[in-house]
C-alpha cells in the first residue's frame, strides 16, 4: 500500500474512507482493501470482507434461511436455495460509499 500501511493493518483499522466509491468492491483507484477470496470456501460463497468480517458463505448462512409457518401454525426454517451474497463478485454488501450520482446524463 503506498502510504506505508499493510494490508492486515488497513483491515484492522477499519476506515469507512478506504472502501471505494460506487456499488463495486473497486472503482479507478483500485480494488478495496477489505475485499478478499478465500481459498477454502466453496465457489461463488469464498468473498470475505474483513470490514465487515464476513463472507459470503456467512451471510447466506444466516440470511440465506426462508421461515414459514404452516397452516397449523408450524414454524419452519429451510435453506434458501440461491445464495444471496455476492462479496465474491465484488459487489457491496457493506453499503459504505455506494451513493449512485444524482445526475442523468441524456
Amino acid at each position: 500500500m503506498g502510504d506505508g500501511l499493510s494490508r492486515s493493518r488497513y483491515r484492522k483499522t477499519k476506515n469507512p474512507a478506504l472502501i471505494p466509491r460506487g456499488v463495486y468492491c473497486y472503482d479507478e483507484n483500485g480494488k478495496c482493501p477489505y475485499w478478499r477470496l478465500k481459498k477454502n470456501l466453496p465457489e461463488q460463497e469464498n468473498g470475505y470482507c474483513s470490514f465487515l468480517r464476513e463472507s459470503d458463505y456467512d451471510r447466506n448462512e444466516k440470511m440465506g434461511m426462508v421461515k414459514w409457518i404452516s397452516k397449523d401454525g408450524v414454524s419452519y426454517t429451510e435453506p434458501h436455495l440461491i445464495p444471496i451474497s455476492l462479496i465474491w463478485d465484488s459487489c457491496k454488501e457493506c453499503n459504505i460509499n455506494d451513493e449512485i450520482d444524482d445526475e442523468i446524463n441524456i
